[in-house]
């Protein structure tokens, strides 16, 4: 099953196959508060407890068919995070690891709203609460459920690398470079961004 993606002005289209792999969660870490803070757009992101509902995929699943040449990448430090956006309208995309033969891609909600009540029918609950220490009140505990969830995700993971599907992704060259070379925020943004976060 596709299930289509946009950022919020359209600019930017693509596609998740395989969606019912998809594993839906919720993640409540102040970098990722921080990022769409930097971004503009947290209010668009993040719920009361603070915490940003994405989908767990790997990268061979994602496609990018429209407006590839709008897509930018932050990241807050040297060595952090690929923080990938829609810079036509600042809509956040995904987050992956900087060694991309780690395909991990975290799909943040905002580039996945589409028809009314897709999202929910299609990733159902959320099985992942991830960093729900810094979350701005205790969430619901999801112990057994994200247990599970991530083991699964983590041997599809394993799986692509050891088969060198990792090489299918729209944000790596083949040579393994980022698509758009990553802006890593000054010191002094980063600060402003995390304070606003806390």
């Amino acid at each position: 099953m596709n299930y289509q993606l946009r950022c919020k002005c359209g600019s930017v289209r693509g596609q998740l196959s395989h969606a019912e792999n998809g594993i839906r969660g919720m993640c409540y870490c102040k970098d990722c508060r921080a990022y769409s803070r930097h971004l503009g757009i947290e209010s668009r992101t993040h719920d009361s407890l603070g915490g940003a509902d994405f989908v767990a995929a790997l990268g061979n699943q994602i496609s990018i068919t429209e407006g590839a040449q709008n897509i930018a990448c932050i990241s807050l430090s040297p060595n952090g995070l690929l923080r990938w956006y829609a810079k036509c309208c600042n809509t956040p995309i995904a987050g992956t690891p900087r060694n991309w033969k780690l395909p991990y891609v975290g799909l943040v909600r905002a580039f996945m709203e589409n028809e009314p009540g897709a999202y929910e029918s299609t990733f159902g609950d959320v099985k992942i609460r991830a960093n729900t220490s810094s979350a701005k009140q205790q969430p619901p505990a999801l112990a057994l459920k994200s247990f599970v969830s991530v083991a699964s995700l983590m041997s599809r993971v394993f799986a692509a690398t050891i088969r060198g599907s990792y090489k299918s992704t729209p944000f790596f060259h083949s040579g393994g470079e980022p698509v758009v070379l990553p802006t890593v925020l000054s010191k002094d943004e980063r600060a402003r961004a995390s304070a606003d976060a806390e």
